[in-house]
């Protein structure tokens, strides 16, 4: 898949702070999950305690495969990227939703394409994934979890244990990537979060 993609930047200890925002495609994302009361979600991570109870009140079943944790552990070791995409083999059609974070952020290119295609499939027909991502002069200074708090707000929470580079991609090259999807909807906050909903065919 031919995409548009900036240099690697490392974490410093400066940077720009985020502030908490209202997702308003968490929200839509949540009104697609609810019409199943059968709903499976699948989060890539990092874990978080309030996400998990906050998924495990909404949805059947809830699965978190920390992908982060995992990536930086095959950086460290000195593993081959597709070594981790083990630990997503889960049954086509397996989930409702999945939720992507900013994890498309500290992947190349080709990992991306890989991403897509498995979370296209681990998706059932109408399912959703929703993905976020930085802009570039507002990236943060480390890795963050997306903590979900009350009414779709969402704070951020350092996970200073986690460093992977980080690679800025233009809004078009982040549709394209995802155009393996029925449709993609995008939106900017003021902070510099993107945020995609897709929906599978």
């Amino acid at each position: 898949m031919a995409t548009s993609t900036g240099p690697a930047h490392s974490y410093s200890n400066t940077g720009p702070s985020l502030t908490d925002y209202t997702s308003m495609m968490l929200q839509m994302y949540f009104e697609a999950l609810d019409q199943s009361s059968m709903a499976q979600v699948l989060d890539v991570g990092p874990v978080c305690e309030e996400n998990i109870t906050f998924f495990a009140q909404r949805v059947k079943r809830f699965h978190v495969c920390d992908m982060f944790l995992r990536l930086n552990r095959n950086r460290r070791e000195g593993l081959p990227s597709k070594k981790m995409w083990k630990h997503l083999d889960y049954a086509p059609h397996s989930f409702d939703g999945i939720n992507l974070w900013d994890f498309i952020d500290h992947i190349n290119d080709d990992e991306i394409g890989r991403l897509v295609n498995l979370c296209h499939t681990l998706l059932k027909p109408k399912g959703m994934m929703i993905v976020t991502s930085f802009e570039e002069q507002s990236a943060p200074s480390q890795i963050n979890s997306f903590v979900i708090q009350d009414s779709y707000r969402l704070i951020f929470r350092p996970q200073n244990h986690i460093d992977l580079p980080w690679h800025y991609r233009s809004n078009r090259a982040l549709t394209n990537m995802l155009s393996e999807f029925a449709s993609v909807k995008s939106f900017l906050y003021r902070n510099g979060v993107r945020e995609f909903l897709c929906k599978r065919d």
